[in-house]
């Protein structure tokens, strides 16, 4: 069956995912990319939802084979486009579970990630943290919306890949991890730093830099040189420096 109207159930539920209220209160989001969702085998499509011309063109056959049929919904192409935060789509959207994790790890290198705000700078952090081989991403509570599509477009397939937490400031400093905060003054190059299992290095807010807090209760303080003609970089560009002086 093909929905054509918007007062259908299941379009008014999918087209909710769009905001971010909506995700969070059923933990599902959504991928736009057919070569996302083909790297992604090993998660579970919750939804599949199509256009009507790419269902009678018979598109994306390899990945329907592995959804179950109740799961698969067809829309018409006039209010398929409404479900799609991509400006063009190929007409497929999958959706997913949340799927990030509980730290629990006693060892590794990280990245805090410390209210960082641009969906595509977090999208971006995490495509670099998993090519560089980094142990994972810690993310603030008030940072930008993990499950964003922009974020995950950005990510391509690495939101998949790479483990990803949530953790306060707070449970951040109590962990037996080494909090090494980035910072324009009173730090080191990262040329000088030789990094080490246990270290987190956080990454401050585009506009603020590394909140008070976590300045008070950092045990090194680093600083990418630069030019003294630029007076910063951007913050993906920052994350994905650091992380590579962290995996080298």
């Amino acid at each position: 069956m093909i929905i054509t109207s918007k007062n259908n159930d299941t379009y008014k539920f999918l087209k909710g995912l769009l905001e971010k209220k909506h995700r969070q209160e059923n933990k599902l989001f959504m991928v736009e990319k057919p070569v996302v969702i083909e790297e992604a085998k090993d998660f579970k499509i919750e939804y599949l939802a199509l256009s009507e011309s790419a269902f009678k063109e018979n598109k994306f056959e390899n990945i329907r084979k592995n959804v179950d049929e109740e799961n698969i919904y067809i829309f018409s192409d006039k209010i398929f486009k409404n479900l799609c935060d991509a400006v063009t789509s190929p007409g497929i959207i999958a959706y997913y579970r949340e799927i990030h994790r509980d730290f629990d790890k006693s060892s590794g290198k990280y990245l805090y990630l410390d209210d960082i705000r641009e969906p595509g700078n977090l999208g971006g952090i995490i495509r670099s943290a998993d090519a560089l081989g980094l142990d994972g991403l810690i993310i603030s509570p008030n940072s930008c919306d993990l499950y964003n599509p922009k974020t995950v477009r950005s990510s391509m397939s690495s939101i998949f890949r790479l483990p990803i937490y949530f953790m306060t400031r707070e449970d951040l400093v109590d962990l037996d991890f080494n909090v090494i905060a980035t910072s324009l003054e009173n730090s080191r190059s990262t040329r000088d730093y030789e990094f080490k299992d246990k270290d987190i290095v956080v990454i401050g807010n585009e506009a603020k830099g590394v909140s008070e807090f976590l300045m008070k209760n950092s045990k090194e303080f680093l600083n990418i040189p630069i030019s003294p003609k630029v007076d910063s970089l951007n913050a993906n560009v920052a994350a994905s420096i650091i992380i590579y002086e962290m995996m080298k």
